[in-house]
């Protein structure tokens, strides 16, 4: 009788102390493009927040806690992103969620989350409208489009002397975003608009628009888009033979956008979320390092956003750690006490409304790679 008391003892012990380690395993779900024309978003992402969660997990940086990452694909579709993100905090029960990848799925996921009072980071979400919803359960990585597209309005004037300016928008919320922005900066200035002209999306023929641009004899043109359109009117520019600089706004780091515009991408001036080698820390040079080490090659532009994403993470996990319990709510305010972490992408500091303060990197596209051209870092 006393064995098997004892044997029941060991036995409940043994249960408890299984709870206890599950326990430490933190759930976090991370949303975003898996497949479809967007892929690239969301696969490099993922891609960048795996191999920091490795490092991070083999070292014992988060002390007693483990991190599960549950990933879920929207293909780029805002009702899909919101569909995982209601399954995840439903049936993972995840901690919080990272993601989305563009701004409409993002904002999609933000009407789950907020009434969930699920904390979201999103890596890559610039629609400067998504902070300004008095939101205290989102926060960002990446710049807002009037930070990203007013400093590069600055950069064209300051850097390459922009006289005339003509404007391609694409026409949706993340477009007209970075248009307000750039077109402010423009005239605030004092340099002429040569014309700002909004396409569709689902365009594909822009040689009627692009030759109505011609005429105007802008000496810069800025393409405020996505690489699939970017690339198709840099693609049609070079085939009508206009030779114009021009901002293609992400585009020049992602592969696709030079296999879409061809020889003519050549040339493409960018702003990027983060470019390998141009931050002189250690930190950013011991990423490029590890990476290439295991990859043998500089990682993306989104594989450096998705690494910063985790190292962000695991600080505010060691924040909230020390403060007590990780909860939902501590998670979310360790995030906001994040000031000058030193990561890949420079010294992140996120503010008080959920935007971020970090270097931003301007790039040129010549001979099928990319150059630094100027690092804003203030």
């Amino acid at each position: 009788m006393l064995r098997n008391l004892s044997r029941l003892g060991a036995l409940a012990l043994s249960l408890a102390l299984a709870g206890q380690a599950s326990a430490q395993t933190l759930k976090i779900g991370i949303v975003g493009p898996l497949s479809g024309p967007s892929a690239v978003y969301g696969t490099e992402t993922l891609e960048g927040a795996r191999f920091a969660l490795e490092a991070a997990q083999a070292s014992g940086a988060l002390g007693s806690y483990k991190i599960e990452l549950i990933p879920d694909d929207s293909a780029g579709n805002p009702g899909r992103a919101a569909q995982a993100t209601a399954r995840m905090i439903a049936s993972d029960d995840v901690l919080m969620v990272i993601g989305g990848s563009t701004s409409a799925e993002t904002q999609a996921m933000i009407e789950v989350t907020r009434p969930a009072e699920v904390f979201q980071f999103s890596p890559l979400a610039q629609a400067t409208n998504l902070t300004q919803q008095g939101n205290k359960w989102f926060a960002r990585l990446s710049q807002t489009a009037d930070a990203f597209a007013g400093n590069a309005a600055i950069w064209a004037i300051e850097r390459h002397k922009a006289k005339s300016v003509y404007m391609l928008v694409r026409n949706d919320n993340y477009g007209q975003s970075l248009a307000e922005a750039f077109g402010r900066e423009i005239e605030a200035k004092g340099i002429k608009v040569a014309g700002r002209v909004a396409y569709e999306p689902a365009a594909k023929d822009f040689k009627p628009l692009l030759s109505t641009m011609g005429q105007a004899s802008p000496d810069f043109v800025a393409i405020l888009g996505l690489y699939t359109d970017t690339g198709l009117i840099v693609k049609q520019m070079g085939e009508l033979g206009i030779k114009v600089p021009t901002y293609a706004n992400t585009s020049p780091a992602i592969p696709q956008f030079i296999e879409i515009a061809g020889p003519a991408s050549d040339g493409a001036y960018g702003a990027l979320y983060y470019f390998a080698g141009s931050i002189d820390t250690a930190a950013g040079k011991k990423f490029v390092a590890d990476w290439n080490a295991k990859f043998k090659r500089d990682p993306s532009q989104y594989e450096g956003m998705g690494y910063d994403t985790m190292l962000v993470l695991v600080e505010a996990v060691k924040k909230a750690s020390a403060g007590g319990k990780v909860t939902r709510e501590s998670i979310r305010d360790a995030f906001f006490k994040i000031a000058d972490l030193p990561v890949a992408s420079g010294n992140v500091s996120i503010l008080p409304n959920g935007d971020v303060k970090r270097p931003l990197p301007f790039v040129q596209l010549k001979d099928g790679k990319l150059k630094l051209d100027f690092l804003l870092d203030k």
